[in-house]
């Protein structure tokens, strides 16, 4: 081997063992953290047990006198809900065949033989139940308003067709109007309150 392959393997060698050194360094060197304002952004406050268990405590008793002074609301705002789907319903099977309506029969009988049995429970109802039950009854005014996602179910469920489908939309415009007149109405902590009236029984914090 001459003297200038020699130099030039060598250099080559130096080069390898440069690079590959600077590599192991790098890898080695620590990553620097985030900037603060970056980590402070994604940072979620924190809760303290003290904090969660306030924000579980109900005054059962104030939320009972609440239910109770406003029954008389209460009750005439449920009624005329009651009314109004009676209404829908009916006209409805109207324009069903007879086979959809057999199938809404067995729906209607289903539903009723759910709301029994949830009227027939005599357990407490632990806090998250009466504030979902609370809740429910305010996600019950967007499924009385709404039109289309109404129309779009009762499509699925009973394989409306074309005819059926513009007789239902125009009934159920109505019932819309008239579920907006009902709500516009009636105050909204009775609204809030309806799903849970009936449960009262429930709710009364047992004696100490």
């Amino acid at each position: 081997m001459n003297q200038r392959v020699f130099v030039a393997l060598l250099t080559v060698g130096v080069f390898i063992a440069g690079y590959c050194a600077r590599v192991w360094t790098e890898l080695r060197q620590a990553v620097p953290p985030a900037p603060a304002a970056l980590a402070q952004e994604f940072t979620r406050p924190a809760v303290s047990a003290a904090d969660k268990k306030n924000e579980r405590q109900l005054d059962r008793a104030k939320l009972v006198a609440e239910i109770q002074k406003l029954r008389p609301q209460i009750e005439a705002y449920s009624t005329q809900m009651q009314e109004i789907d009676g209404e829908f319903e009916r006209e409805f099977a109207q324009i069903l065949t007879p086979v959809q309506r057999e199938k809404l029969l067995a729906n209607q009988k289903k539903s009723a033989e759910r709301d029994a049995k949830r009227a027939a429970k005599r357990e407490l109802l632990t806090n998250e139940e009466i504030q979902r039950e609370q809740e429910r009854s305010m996600t019950w005014v967007y499924w009385k308003v709404t039109v289309t996602p109404r129309l779009e179910m009762l499509t699925r469920e009973y394989a409306l067709d074309a005819n059926q489908q513009n007789a239902t939309r125009s009934l159920l415009v109505l019932r819309r109007n008239k579920f907006i007149a009902l709500f516009d109405s009636t105050p909204h902590v009775s609204i809030r309150l309806s799903r849970l009236a009936p449960l009262i029984e429930r709710v009364v914090a047992p004696a100490k």
